[in-house]
């Protein structure tokens, strides 16, 4: 083995802050006292660790909580290496190999990346790249199965089973009103008062003259 064959990426550069920029597809998320943690952490022993890995872009492809948490403590600047991926799906397979190794990832977001680079590499190709079975990404990709249509499809019997639902009507009545709507209540067919309303306005209604309709 060449005592070359491995680069080491040791080009530790100080870089502004506000010229770095989060991907738009990283999955790992923290919770709040995680990231809290993070910040007291920076709060109390500055930024040592791990830097923040960007490409020539000023993207960034690990590192995001790092950063956010050094926005907040204002930091002007913050330590990054430079690596450039051979291309998108390889920047993404980094993020979520990285990623993974801390942190817990959004299932929807890595769903999608997973089902986006599914197209291009086997199940098993991506178990090694990922550092996770192929039977975890089985699991994941059965959250894509959620399509569009079928969500539509939920709302569309949603609305619908809300029409079925009995509706609220307010509405106010003089005092010596009150009486006379109680006996017409008492009277009337129905379980209940608004089954019993609406069959004396069904019934007014079908009795009242069409000219008087208008």
């Amino acid at each position: 083995m060449s005592e070359n064959q491995y680069k080491i990426y040791s080009d530790v550069q100080l870089v502004e802050i506000e010229m770095l920029k989060p991907n738009t597809y990283n999955p790992n998320i923290m919770t709040d006292d995680a990231f809290n943690s993070l910040v007291e952490d920076f709060k109390e022993n500055g930024f040592v660790g791990q830097p923040i890995i960007i490409d020539d872009n000023n993207e960034i492809i690990d590192g995001e909580h790092r950063w956010r948490a050094a926005k907040i403590l204002g930091f002007e600047k913050v330590p990054t290496v430079r690596f450039n991926p051979k291309d998108e799906d390889h920047k993404k397979i980094l993020t979520i190999a990285w990623n993974s190794k801390r942190g817990e990832m959004s299932p929807t977001k890595l769903a999608s990346i997973v089902s986006e680079l599914n197209q291009k590499f086997t199940l098993d190709e991506l178990s090694v790249k990922l550092g996770c079975s192929a039977e975890r990404l089985k699991d994941t990709l059965a959250i894509t199965q959620v399509t569009k249509e079928f969500m539509d499809k939920l709302k569309q019997d949603a609305d619908e089973r809300e029409k079925e639902l009995p509706q609220a009507m307010t509405f106010a009545v003089y005092p010596e009103q009150v009486k006379r709507i109680n006996e017409a209540l008492e009277i009337a067919i129905g379980k209940n008062k608004g089954e019993k309303l609406f069959y004396i306005c069904d019934l007014y209604l079908k009795q009242k003259p069409e000219n008087d309709q208008a």
